[in-house]
């Protein structure tokens, strides 16, 4: 029988549940808003951040509240959703600098080969020449490509190729297919010689 004036618990074992805990589920939800993009990874930390003042909260002596599980759960949503974002974004960079690599690799090899009507044939009309300035320059047999990030001007990928002895920007835009039937692909949209002071 509990004590006169000790009001902590009832005869049934109530406990007052954490707002802290039900806020930090509810934080670790929105964590799935994350995914959408980069501008929303905050919200995993704030998530995690409600979880860690809810499993405070809920262990301070003197004063029992329930809502540890609430906590915990919020805890791993915030986590799981963080993670998962962030792999996904770092997965489909790395993708989308590997097929831009190989759609250099494949302009270039097209190049040196003497392929020069299947060459032009990826470029989009403001980089005409540069299947003339390539093979000017002696496209080797394993000509060198490294991704190099995104071009904001044009919202292509940088592909750096190097071409003979010299080291050439290639701008390779995604572009949407004409049919359905057909897959996406890249065209080389420009080709900027890289002076030695670039490199």
């Amino acid at each position: 029988m509990p004590a006169a004036g000790d009001d902590t618990r009832d005869d049934d074992g109530y406990r007052p549940v954490s707002v802290l805990a039900i806020a930090a589920l509810a934080g670790g939800a929105a964590s799935a808003v994350a995914l959408v993009g980069p501008v929303f990874w905050v919200l995993p930390l704030v998530g995690v951040g409600l979880a860690i003042a809810g499993l405070a909260d809920v262990a301070r002596p003197g004063a029992p509240k329930a809502g540890r599980l609430a906590a915990l759960a919020g805890l791993g949503l915030a986590l799981g959703f963080g993670a998962q974002a962030v792999a996904t974004t770092a997965t489909a960079e790395w993708l989308a600098r590997s097929r831009a690599e190989a759609a250099a690799r494949f302009w270039l090899d097209a190049i040196a080969a003497g392929r020069i009507d299947d060459a032009r044939g990826m470029c989009a009309a403001e980089a005409a020449d540069a299947v003339d300035r390539l093979a000017a320059a002696g496209v080797s047999l394993r000509p060198r490509t490294r991704g190099r990030g995104r071009d904001e001007e044009s919202g292509g990928r940088i592909v750096r190729v190097t071409a003979g002895d010299r080291d050439f920007d290639l701008v390779l835009r995604l572009t949407p297919p004409r049919q359905a039937a057909e897959p996406e692909r890249f065209s080389v949209v420009r080709c900027d010689p890289v002076t030695p002071t670039g490199n």
